[in-house]
């Protein structure tokens, strides 16, 4: 009877496998050209994730994953190890042939690509002395990164890494100087680049062509992978999965404004910089045009905050006129509820209040404040009519305030308002003088002709004062500028004359910011103070009094005066440091509020 189960169970157990393998065989069936196919190659191709739509299909790659038998992972590790240990034992030419092996192993895994292309561009160029070695394992990292684009070529978050690795390594490393002057002249790289980006609309050579006429330069190179990327994704072929897109987004016209910043810093202060600059403040209005999801779930446009502020007020201020006499009301009901000692304190003027006053009423106002959508439930408890109107408008305001809200937290991100600023500032002639200016003088002082130093500065710095003037929101970000180091330098200069930068210099905010805690406060001269015109004139005409010749009566004895007082000059008064130069130029102050709506404007 045993016998009998037993062998009932194996018919049983064969029978299923059959089916199982059969219903396998269905649904993986392979794709012709006529069958679509099982179900597995339905979805594959459906989801876009088939190697054939990933990438190319490489037989090497796909034969070790074969030979392996579900076993690459062990593999990976195992590989892993040893090129750690290549790496510990600077065996370099192994590490690099060992990343490969790996990324054949599982060419879709995105983060091995972007880690060991950063390892090699990073930490094993680091460790030789001389930049021309270095530069070619930063090259040997971005090549094997773009190699991963042709196993990965819808992966935009892997085309936006590579933009990464050419803007920032080139231009921001250590030797970015001596990077920024090989890699125009790098034709053998540029070649292996187009290879990289052949299939597409982008050209290294003439898509990027920076300072130097048929030269590339590596800010633009990134921008090419940025602008694929932004492609890729625009077109629904891949997936930029938790980037934030507000950030993905900018990186096309980010990449023109580091390309005008770089070349500005290295005195190409040519119509090539201002273009850039031009045609950066054009995409970056398009990206804040560009509609971009947010984490709740709505699109938004960057540029439609300044738009939402207008309608805030327009129907802010129609609430108010209508139902602003029952917020008066809330308000008294409110404040009839606090304390006498807290009544009395938010009754005294600012100005007149103890410090605890001022607590008490700091701690009571969150409590009297006054939301629309309390008058609205006053108005409906009291049956006053419109109470239906109020309560649209109310939510309304809410709505539009909390978008708007979404907006400039998203703006704030990517600090629009202030390279939308920047790059209006940048493309015009007043701007493009003012750093040819400063860099001509930067090179007269270190060819020790100070005297044309001194004077080239002073003509920038009236050139920069007019510019924070008409864009203020740039002045706070001054210190991190070139200007900084600029100023600093004008202040040495002075020093050879066995002078100081005046209290009164317009722009020495940004010198005591850069310096921080570190500033020294040049020593306040009483004639570097400004006058007023009427005391100016007073001084003078009590310059002229003394020039001229009192008429003495003649039977009236000379009086004798001091020794000093007879010696001291008749122009001492008037010093020729108090001209109109050293006069301050207030900055002009505006509200948070009326930087952004300024930085904002088109024209």
């Amino acid at each position: 009877m045993s016998k009998n189960k037993s062998f009932q169970h194996k018919v049983v157990y064969g029978v299923c496998i059959i089916v199982i393998l059969i219903a396998v065989s269905l649904i993986s069936r392979p794709a012709t050209s006529n069958q679509p196919g099982g179900m597995l190659a339905q979805m594959r191709r459906e989801y876009r994730i088939s190697d054939a739509q990933l990438g190319k299909v490489d037989p090497a790659s796909e034969a070790m994953r074969l030979s392996l038998l579900g076993l690459d992972g062990v593999a990976i590790t195992f590989l892993w190890s040893n090129l750690n240990e290549y790496q510990k034992t600077e065996q370099y030419t192994l590490m690099e042939a060992t990343a490969k092996t790996i990324s054949y192993l599982n060419p879709h895994l995105l983060k091995v690509w972007e880690f060991q292309a950063w390892n090699l561009s990073y930490n094993v160029s680091r460790e030789f002395d001389n930049y021309k070695h270095r530069y070619l394992w930063v090259k040997r990292g971005i090549n094997y990164h773009m190699d991963g684009t042709e196993y990965n070529y819808n992966e935009p978050r892997m085309m936006n890494s590579i933009g990464h690795f050419f803007g920032n390594k080139f231009g921001n490393a250590d030797e970015k100087k001596e990077y920024r002057e090989i890699f125009p002249d790098d034709d053998i790289f540029h070649e292996e680049i187009q290879k990289h980006l052949e299939g597409t609309k982008y050209s290294v050579v003439e898509g990027a062509e920076g300072v130097q006429e048929g030269k590339p330069d590596n800010w633009l190179v990134a921008r090419l992978w940025d602008q694929w990327a932004t492609e890729v994704v625009d077109n629904g072929l891949g997936s930029i999965g938790a980037m934030s897109p507000t950030i993905f987004y900018q990186y096309p016209a980010k990449r023109l404004m580091n390309f005008g910043e770089a070349a500005e810093k290295e005195g190409n202060i040519s119509e090539k910089a201002q273009a850039a600059w031009a045609q950066a403040y054009d995409e970056w209005r398009e990206y804040g045009d560009h509609e971009l999801p947010s984490t709740y779930g709505i699109p938004i446009k960057l540029n439609d905050a300044d738009r939402l502020k207008v309608e805030i007020e327009e129907v802010g201020k129609k609430f108010d006129d209508a139902y602003g006499q029952y917020k008066e009301k809330v308000y008294a009901e409110k404040f009839a509820k606090l304390p006498e000692e807290t009544r009395k304190a938010i009754e005294t003027p600012k100005a007149e209040r103890t410090e605890e006053q001022m607590s008490l009423a700091r701690m009571a106002e969150p409590s009297v404040n006054v939301s629309r959508f309390e008058v609205v439930a006053y108005m409906r408890d009291n049956n006053i009519d419109g109470v239906l109107e109020a309560s649209k408008l109310a939510n309304v305001l809410d709505e539009t305030e909390f978008m708007r809200g979404v907006i400039n937290r998203q703006k704030d991100i990517v600090a629009f308002n202030y390279w939308l600023t920047r790059a209006k500032s940048e493309r015009t002639d007043r701007t493009v003088e003012a750093r040819k200016l400063v860099y001509d003088a930067h090179e007269a002082y270190k060819a020790a002709d100070l005297v044309k130093a001194r004077e080239l500065y002073e003509q920038a710095w009236e050139l920069w004062t007019g510019i924070y003037e008409d864009f203020p929101e740039l002045r706070e970000d001054a210190s991190s500028d070139v200007l900084a180091d600029s100023i600093k330098e004008y202040r040495e200069l002075l020093n050879h004359f066995d002078q100081d930068i005046s209290p009164n210099f317009p722009l020495i905010d940004i010198l005591r910011a850069e310096a921080g805690g570190d500033f020294q406060e040049p020593e306040w001269v009483p004639e570097d103070a400004p006058k007023s015109d009427e005391k100016a004139e007073a001084e003078a005409g009590e310059m002229k009094s003394e020039e001229a010749p009192k008429e003495e009566p003649a039977d009236k004895p000379m009086e004798s005066k001091p020794a000093e007082e007879s010696e001291k000059p008749a122009a001492e008064p008037m010093k020729e440091e108090a001209s109109a130069e050293s006069k301050p130029a207030e900055p002009a102050q505006e509200s948070a509020e009326s930087s952004d709506e300024k930085s904002a404007d088109p024209e």
